[in-house]
């Protein structure tokens, strides 16, 4: 039977070894934990669905043949790594790059393993034949070694189905990265023919969120010429692409360990929008049970009705999630993936529901507010207040942004259209209207 393993690394720290034996649905796909790592109660955060009391680690470790952190399903790896693999169009170019199949999930986390999300590193193992196979088949089948390539020099793991590449910022120029070289890391987010001036739009929205306070990610609109490599995918004759800064990278070599709600709530990632047990409310929980508090909570509410306002109707598990900038203190990340989709298609809603119990295209109101409190343990009183106090700025600022963007005359008056008729927002647009603001 064949056998494929890798080393895991949180920064310099082993955390263990994940293996992959047999093919099929009756594969086994386990995280080995090094029991160094995890016995350490100093050690850096890998995930916050690993985090135990320290009374608790010990028996959380001992059992990972059984605890679903350690374990996949088949040939699919652990959710906390299936949601560190590239998705869409970059997973199929690194796949045909290494010569895999895109649903070969074991050798893309390889292919990615020197520049995967967060703090993570994925190394080919030095196998000791004698002891893994006594590991995983207790001496009992024959174990066939397959031996894994080291990580692509340019292979970077990024999630989302838009035309992406990893670059480096360098002298006003964008050029491949490799390796953890210095400078500022950027994700190069493309232009597709599907989404007319798409980076547009997005570099539109996250300055629309961040006029009304929400915490974002650095992007910035550049032109197509400034990339110094090789552009590995059709994208028609758009001519400008957004150069998002990662926020999972400091000084050039740094990484920063992250990840999203997938990942902390043991999501696969198929299931980002339609599992049943998730919601903002729950998300919300997290955070309260992180030590974040009414601030995080408060971040979340923010962004949530900013979506709504938006039209942003992909916020979905993934495009949330926790930093941990010293390694073991979590903090809501900076937004990401923040587009007003009304600019392109008419739509209500969000891609989860407030609430386990509210449906998911529900829109902002005193039921959904109070749904969502209750579940979370948040005060209604203040997210009501956060609410008004977006809408209030939005009606203030976005218009005039909005009218002064790039993007094209038709999605500028669907965006505004889409503004002006969200119920949140209705008696704040009437008063301005009344007092002769205008919109």
């Amino acid at each position: 039977m064949r056998l494929r393993t890798l080393d895991i690394f949180l920064q310099e720290r082993r955390v263990g070894r994940l293996f992959q034996y047999g093919e099929g649905p009756t594969a086994i796909t386990r995280l080995i934990p090094d029991a160094a790592f995890w016995r350490d109660e100093s050690a850096p955060v890998l995930s916050w669905a690993a985090a135990t009391l320290p009374g608790e680690r010990e028996a959380f470790v001992r059992a990972y043949a059984t605890v679903p952190f350690f374990n996949g399903r088949g040939t699919v790896l652990p959710a906390f790594f299936q949601n560190m693999l590239p998705e869409g169009a970059l997973r199929r170019h690194l796949a045909q790059v290494r010569g895999c199949a895109p649903d070969d999930h074991f050798e893309l986390l390889a292919t990615c393993g020197t520049d995967l999300p967060g703090a993570v590193y994925a190394y080919p193992a030095e196998v000791n034949v004698d002891a893994t196979a006594e590991i995983v088949t207790q001496h009992h089948d024959a174990v066939e070694f397959s031996v894994i390539a080291e990580p692509l020099a340019q292979a970077t793991s990024l999630s989302g189905i838009q035309p992406k590449l990893s670059l480096v910022a360098r002298g006003g120029r964008y050029v491949a990265r490799t390796k953890d070289e210095n400078g500022t890391h950027i994700i190069a987010k493309l232009p597709t023919v599907e989404y007319a001036l798409l980076p547009e739009v997005e570099e539109l929205s996250l300055r629309l969120a961040a006029a009304v306070g929400v915490q974002t990610c650095k992007a910035r609109l550049a032109p197509m010429a400034s990339i110094d490599t090789e552009v590995p995918y059709a994208l028609g004759e758009s001519t400008t692409f957004l150069a998002v800064e990662r926020f999972d990278r400091e000084h050039g070599r740094q990484h920063v360990h992250c990840e999203d709600f997938a990942q902390i709530l043991g999501i696969p990632p198929e299931m980002k929008y339609q599992h049943p047990d998730m919601s903002y409310g729950l998300m919300a929980r997290v955070l309260m049970d992180m030590g974040r508090g009414d601030e995080a909570v408060s971040e979340l509410v923010r962004r949530v009705a900013v979506n709504e306002l938006l039209g942003n109707y992909d916020a979905h598990l993934k495009n949330f999630g926790v930093i941990y900038r010293d390694g073991n203190t979590a903090e809501l990340s900076p937004a990401y993936d923040v587009v007003a989709y009304a600019a392109y298609i008419p739509g209500r809603g969000h891609a989860l529901p407030f609430a386990r119990k509210t449906p998911t295209h529900a829109r902002l109101g005193p039921a959904t507010v109070r749904a969502f409190c209750n579940e979370c343990g948040f005060a209604e009183t203040l997210a009501g207040t956060i609410i008004r106090s977006v809408v209030r700025q939005a009606v203030e600022t976005w218009p005039g942004m909005i009218a002064s963007s790039h993007i094209l005359d038709s999605q500028k008056k669907k965006l505004l259209a889409h503004f002006e008729n969200a119920p949140i927002a209705a008696s704040a647009l009437k008063r301005k209207k009344a007092t002769g603001g205008g919109l």
